[in-house]
């Protein structure tokens, strides 16, 4: 061992992927994912609006409800984004690009597999989520349509958790904000189109959602 060698030395070797981050980098990518998650909001008010143009309270009830049980359900599977998140930033940081590839398509395949599941299991987790809510029955009713046609795009809502976790480990935030803000401007467009001028309500708005999540991961 060089005796010139200070321990610190000895407990730092130079990684050729190393970068320093600075209040530059961070902030590159908390600003423009703070702006791609403050437009999320505006999806369920337009849905409501929509919704709310046919004037019928059950018909919000279910959407309210079916939004709700939606959540409750995709909330478990967040791991997919910040999991991939956290061992992409990992790699990247050290340079290993192998290693961003493999972490990558092990949430897409994990995405795929849950996501089948679940568009599999939609009719009961509407009925496990109408006996719970416990609403009436138009309200539940609107509530099931939701629920089942949300849930057939299960696969690709979490294989976008993945991709957005990717994008985000790597450090790409005004990527993250692109895909976030074309998503969420076809998602809203769609559902006036769907909702309003072709009148499938509460159905034109699930699957609007359907649709919108389906086509950027296609």
């Amino acid at each position: 061992m060089d005796q010139g060698a200070t321990p610190a030395d000895a407990r730092s070797p130079i990684n050729p992927g190393s970068f320093v981050v600075t209040n530059r980098s961070v902030l590159a990518i908390a600003v423009p994912m703070t702006l791609a998650y403050l437009t999320t909001p505006m999806l369920g008010l337009v849905d409501t609006a929509v919704v709310g143009q046919f004037g019928d309270a059950a018909l919000l009830g279910g959407l309210a409800a079916g939004a709700l049980v939606f959540d409750v359900v995709f909330t478990t599977f967040n791991f997919l984004r910040s999991g991939t998140t956290g061992l992409v930033a990992q790699a990247f940081g050290r340079g290993d690009e192998l290693e961003e590839q493999a972490v990558f398509w092990r949430a897409v395949l994990i995405a795929v597999v849950a996501g089948i599941v679940l568009a599999a299991l939609a009719p009961l987790v509407a009925i496990a989520g109408q006996k719970f809510m416990g609403a009436e029955p138009r309200v539940s009713e609107a509530m099931g349509i939701y629920i089942r046609i949300r849930l057939l795009a299960a696969p690709f809502s979490l294989i976008n958790y993945a991709i957005l976790g990717y994008v985000l480990g790597r450090g790409e935030g005004g990527l993250g904000l692109m895909l976030q803000l074309v998503l969420n401007g076809i998602n809203i467009a769609l559902c006036f189109l769907l909702g309003l001028e072709l009148g499938w309500g509460v159905a034109g708005v699930a699957r609007n959602r359907r649709i919108t999540i389906a086509r950027p991961s296609s």
